[in-house]
C-alpha cells in the first residue's frame, strides 16, 4: 500500500460521546485499492464542514477472517445525527469543490474521480449500524495509547443465548477484558452492540500496537485449562467468530482532517 501519512493525536472515535457506529464493508479489488485509499482520504476531506455531525472515522483493512477488503467505521452521538449527516456531508462536498474554482479540465478530472470513488465504495458493499450506549465498562485505554499509529485490531463477535447478556457481561468485563489490562500488551479495548442490519449481538474490539504485542498476549494466554467463570461464560454464548482486521487511518473531528496513521 502506499506511504501513509502520519497525523497527530487521531480521533478514531470509539470515545464513549461516540454512542452510535455506522459500519460499512467494502469489497475492492486488490490492484485497486491505494486508488481507493487515496480517493477515500480526498473526498472524506472535501466533505468536511462546521455543520457535519460526524463525530469520527476510523479506516480498518481486512487482515484476516471476513470477505471484504476494508470495513469503515463513522461515529455519531445519535442515531438523529447518523440520518442528518448524509445531506450535510453532501452540501460540504459541492460547496467545497465549488470553492476550488476548478477549471473544465479539473472539473471533468474531479467527477471522473468521484465516480470511481463511489463505484468502487458501493460495489458489492454492506453495512451495520451498532451502538455502545451501556458498554462503558467494557472500554480500556491505555495511558500511552496513540492513534497516529497504526493498530492490530481482534473484533470479536457473539450471538448470545436470550436472557443471558448479564452472564456475557461478566464473562468479559471479569475475563478477557481483566486480562487485557493486566497483560501489558493491549492499547484499548471496547465493544458495541447490534442495532440495525445484519450482525451479531455483540462486538468486542482488542486493540494492539504492533503485530508482536498481538502474539505475546496470545502466546501468553493461549492453552490453559478453563476456570468455572471461563465454563459459565461460554455457556451463554449461541455463536462466536474473530477477524483481525488493521486500524490505518481516521478522522479527527476537533482538526476536522482525515488522514493515514504511520
Amino acid at each position: 500500500m502506499r506511504n501513509l501519512i502520519t497525523i497527530v493525536c487521531l480521533s478514531v472515535g470509539f470515545a464513549m460521546s461516540a454512542q452510535i457506529v455506522n459500519i460499512t464493508y467494502v469489497t475492492v479489488p486488490r490492484e485497486e485499492s491505494d486508488q481507493f485509499l487515496e480517493l477515500h482520504e480526498k473526498f472524506m476531506n472535501l466533505s468536511v464542514s462546521d455543520d457535519r455531525t460526524l463525530s469520527g472515522a476510523g479506516v480498518f483493512a481486512h487482515a484476516f477472517a471476513g470477505d471484504y477488503s476494508f470495513a469503515l467505521y463513522d461515529f455519531y452521538a445519535s442515531t438523529e445525527d447518523l440520518v442528518k449527516d448524509t445531506a450535510l456531508a453532501d452540501a460540504a462536498l459541492e460547496a467545497n469543490v465549488d470553492a476550488m474554482n476548478l477549471d473544465e479540465e479539473g472539473e471533468k478530472q474531479m467527477m471522473q474521480d468521484y465516480m470511481t470513488y463511489t463505484r468502487m465504495y458501493a460495489d458489492n458493499h454492506s453495512d451495520q449500524i451498532r451502538q455502545s450506549a451501556g458498554l462503558e465498562d467494557f472500554v480500556f485505554e491505555s495511558e500511552t495509547l496513540d492513534w497516529s499509529t497504526k493498530k492490530v485490531v481482534v473484533v470479536s463477535k457473539y450471538e448470545v443465548k436470550w436472557g443471558e447478556n448479564k452472564a456475557f457481561s461478566d464473562g468479559v468485563i471479569n475475563g478477557s477484558l481483566k486480562t487485557l489490562k493486566e497483560s501489558g500488551h493491549a492499547a484499548a479495548t471496547y465493544a458495541s452492540q447490534h442495532l440495525y442490519g445484519s450482525g451479531a449481538d455483540f462486538h468486542t474490539y482488542q486493540f494492539f500496537n504492533t503485530w508482536s504485542d498481538f502474539a505475546a498476549y496470545e502466546d501468553a494466554n493461549l492453552g490453559g485449562l478453563m476456570d468455572e467463570a471461563g465454563k459459565d461464560f461460554w455457556s451463554a454464548i449461541e455463536g462466536h467468530d474473530d477477524e483481525i482486521l488493521v486500524f490505518i487511518g481516521g478522522y479527527n473531528s476537533e482538526a476536522k482532517r482525515f488522514g493515514y496513521a504511520k
